[in-house]
């Protein structure tokens, strides 16, 4: 059954009356807009706002591309598929391609073509006895590169592929993930959008756990972007998408810088490409979108080596995308006041907290006068005084956790006052920090999936070999632009 176009205010979104005049808070960058009287009335019906109409139109326009709302509604699963095309690059996994194959049986009935790129598998797909002719249907299209090029060069291959043969809509798929049930008409609903060049689902755990690392990397996949749909933004809660279960119009796409390879990725990039897709789409004016109503399923890594190992190298990817995208890429973003809160708070001193308190106060004031409503302000205040005294923790234990290592071994063996202190708000910090990042991994109204302990440890060690992964691009580089923080109004 088909569900009528709307949009749904996000949660953090707030609707402030006084008196005739409407306004509204919310979006990531946070925004305060005005609507117009005739305008405004639409936003009295709760967390809706229909599109059935041109003044209900344009309004969602202006909240959903502000991040202040989500589209909802799709069509049901029924409309061929003859112009979607999935793009599968794989390097030695045929088993995984085969039962991607079968997952996709019921889109591939609907006309849905499928294209695998072999990037170099050794032996060949097309020998492997995994991959047999029950297992890729007539709809299927095997390309080969002989050598190993790199997912991105793969993918870019397999998208010429389809666009060749009349596909609109490419679907990129990696071989250990499974679509699951109404995955692909919620994507193909955001996408018709003309604004909308990318759309992505949820990567949740193919066999989830509670416990260790299977329990951590069901609560805290770094595949997994959350449960709340988002505008895709840098520097905003969901900075970027990763390219594993991604839906695209290729037409939509800006191209790499030159040398870059034919296609939307950059194929110079063996890590952090998707990142580099989704901001340089940005960057060109097109939008791109998260969505959790749609959802497929990966298998995640559940050995400590390989989780630790995949985090490292993902962070190789910082110095590649600073020297593209600059300060999008800066481990740490603070406003000075927000600054002066994080240090006054961690501080744990009375001259501290003065700060602190007083720079709250400050932000408040300030904040009142562009809302004109003090609850209201003082939301967004804590907000940002919450953010901001987490964040410091995980920029010292995170991308300078080198930094943080040197100045505890420097004062090792000082039994001054201020060394003890120091080595104790690292560790409360190091425990309030992780204890934090375990709880907020929960769904909404939910308690966490997983236990405390293991997520702790395993969150600290995740931070470290990232932090590694970063320092060494940096070190391959030349450059410290990946490890340079912005401090911005």
């Amino acid at each position: 059954m088909s569900e009528a176009p709307h949009v749904l205010l996000d949660r953090r979104t707030r609707v402030l009356r006084r008196g005739d005049v409407v306004r509204v808070l919310g979006g990531d960058p946070v925004t305060l807009i005005t609507p117009s009287p005739a305008v405004s009335a639409l936003l009295d019906g709760g967390e809706t706002v229909a599109t059935d109409t041109p003044a209900g139109a344009a309004l969602a326009r202006a909240l959903s591309d502000r991040g202040m709302a989500h589209p909802a509604g799709t069509a049901t699963g029924t409309r061929p598929l003859a112009a979607v095309a999935v793009v599968v690059p794989v390097r030695d996994d045929a088993a995984g391609v085969a039962a991607l194959s079968k997952a996709l049986a019921p889109e591939l009935a609907r006309g849905l073509h499928l294209v695998v790129v072999d990037d170099g598998s050794t032996p060949p797909l097309t020998t492997s006895a995994s991959l047999t002719t029950s297992a890729t249907p007539a709809a299927t299209t095997i390309l080969r590169h002989d050598e190993s090029r790199g997912p991105a060069a793969a993918r870019n291959a397999g998208t010429a592929a389809a666009v060749a043969d009349g596909a609109q809509v490419v679907v990129y798929l990696d071989a250990d993930v499974i679509p699951l049930p109404g995955w692909l008409d919620v994507l193909l609903a955001r996408l018709n959008d003309p604004r909308v060049a990318a759309v992505a689902p949820r990567i949740v755990a193919a066999e989830p756990g509670r416990f260790w690392v299977r329990g951590y990397e069901t609560a805290r996949s770094a595949l997994d972007m959350g449960p709340e749909p988002a505008r895709v933004r840098p520097r905003t809660r969901v900075a970027y998408v990763p390219s594993a279960a991604l839906a695209v119009r290729p037409d939509r796409l800006p191209p790499p810088p030159e040398g870059g390879g034919i296609g939307p990725f950059d194929e110079r990039m063996r890590v952090a490409e998707d990142v580099d897709l989704c901001w340089r789409t940005d960057a060109a004016g097109s939008h791109l979108r998260y969505e959790p109503a749609a959802r497929v399923a990966h298998r995640h890594r559940t050995s400590l080596g390989a989780v630790v190992a995949r985090r490292a190298f993902y962070g190789r990817g910082a110095a590649p995308l600073a020297d593209r995208h600059g300060a999008a890429v800066a481990p740490a973003v603070a406003a000075p006041w927000s600054l002066a809160v994080a240090i006054g708070v961690w501080s744990a001193t009375p001259v501290g907290s003065l700060v602190a308190a007083g720079a709250i106060g400050r932000a408040w004031w300030r904040t009142r006068g562009l809302t004109g409503d003090g609850r209201a302000a003082a939301g967004l205040v804590t907000r940002g005084a919450g953010a901001s005294v987490r964040q410091l923790p995980q920029a010292l234990l995170r991308p300078y956790w080198p930094v943080t290592a040197a100045a505890l071994a420097a004062t090792a063996r000082s039994r001054s006052h201020a060394a003890r202190g120091l080595r104790q708000r690292l560790l409360a910090a190091a425990v309030a920090e992780g204890l934090w990042h375990w709880w907020t991994a929960r769904e909404p109204g939910r308690l966490p999936i997983d236990e405390p302990l293991g997520h702790v440890l395993l969150h600290r060690l995740d931070d470290l070999a990232y932090g590694v992964g970063v320092w060494r691009s940096a070190w391959a580089a030349r450059s410290l632009d990946a490890l340079r923080p912005d401090v911005t109004r």
